[in-house]
């Protein structure tokens, strides 16, 4: 038997206000679903006996109407060439308060659909295959009753475990996010041999052992997975195959940190130049200049900056560690911010009366007032 295992596909995530041209639609938005129709079709293309999707099928419990349709459209495809789906709702696709519904109702009403999204567990057979299904779980008391529960059917040859959350182990496979949920290793603390665990959540491609696998996002949603490739597992549960399968999605960049401590603003635009490059067309970009002054940093503008890279798709800009007053203050901001172009402004007045030191200093301090 042969199953597709996707995971993290965020339908409805948006980002950056950039519209596009054909669709009318926010590009990032369109970015996720474009990824879902490219592995829509390659499951048309494989033929698998079945696919499973680890959870965070939208960005939200609450979808938009397009992103809904995306996902039916895709689904659809897959039940009309008669592929089995299995899905189970991932921490950002989970209701908050259990009374509200799920859009997975609906989904699972669907033909070769199977969906487990109620915060326990689930199993689903498949030939002579049994999948065994933990949602997302709200309570740590429902993940462990879930776990508990699981048991399997005589006379099936292969069991497969689906589930969503930070694999637990030496290794943090965190995303930060305050809902999310750590998975115990169900063969080490319940003694149970399983031929393949699906996981999701985690957006980096990752094997933690050669059966347990996370499958990885199909599209990025931050800078922080810049480096993560995007796509999918195929896997072969009678040869013992595993392979996983890249897909195209926009490029994400991180570029080398620029050392700007010996550099005045006209150096640090020269150095910028040198690392815009043509294979940076329609990417996300982010740039980190490290130890400005901040003599030079208030000089710095974001128009000019942006000019050097005029083709990529969004430039983030970061200076992490700024000197004033030869006292090296560690930090983080955004070019642009508010105190910033607050000390810029009072640079380019041109009034002799002004005490501007004065004028500066009293800004800077409701400026930065906490609130």
């Amino acid at each position: 038997m042969k199953f597709i295992h996707l995971s993290d596909t965020h339908l409805g995530f948006s980002d950056y206000y950039k519209i596009d041209p054909q669709t009318g639609i926010n590009q990032r938005e369109q970015d996720f679903y474009r990824a879902w129709f490219h592995i829509i079709d390659k499951i048309l293309e494989i033929k698998p006996d079945f696919v499973i999707h680890a959870g965070d099928l939208f960005h939200t419990s609450r979808p938009t109407n397009r992103a809904i349709a995306v996902a039916l459209e895709g689904i659809q495809k897959i039940s009309d060439a008669g592929i089995i789906l299995v899905t189970i709702s991932g921490n950002h696709s989970t209701p908050k308060i259990r009374a509200t519904g799920s859009i997975f109702e609906s989904i699972a009403l669907l033909p070769n659909v199977f969906a487990s999204f109620q915060g326990k567990y689930d199993k689903f057979k498949i030939g002579n295959c049994e999948i065994h299904c933990i949602p997302h779980c709200s309570l740590t008391e429902d993940l462990e009753r879930a776990f508990n529960s699981i048991h399997f059917s005589k006379n099936m040859r292969y069991h497969i475990l689906v589930t969503h959350g930070a694999w637990a182990g030496n290794k943090s496979f965190s995303m930060g996010e305050f809902n999310e949920q750590f998975i115990p290793d169900p063969e080490t603390k319940m003694n149970l041999s399983l031929d393949y665990i699906a996981l999701g959540h985690y957006h980096k491609h990752i094997k933690i052992k050669p059966h347990i696998i996370y499958s990885g996002s199909t599209e990025r949603t931050s800078f922080n997975e810049a480096d993560n490739p995007t796509g999918f597992m195929i896997v072969d549960l009678e040869t013992g195959d595993r392979k996983y399968h890249t897909t195209p999605s926009r490029p994400m960049v991180r570029l080398d940190p620029l050392d700007c401590s010996e550099l005045n603003t006209s150096q640090i635009y020269t150095e910028l130049e040198h690392l815009s490059t043509p294979d940076l067309k329609d990417a996300l970009v982010s740039v980190q200049l490290l130890n400005v002054r901040h003599e030079t940093l208030i000089k710095l503008e974001n128009r000019e900056i942006d000019d050097i890279f005029p083709e990529v798709f969004y430039l983030n800009k970061i200076i992490t560690q700024f000197a004033r007053d030869d006292q090296k203050i560690s930090g983080s901001i955004q070019l642009g911010a508010l105190p910033l172009e607050f000390e810029k402004y009072i640079e380019k007045i041109d009034h002799s009366e002004l005490d501007k030191d004065q004028l500066r200093s009293l800004g800077l301090t409701y400026l930065t007032r906490e609130l």
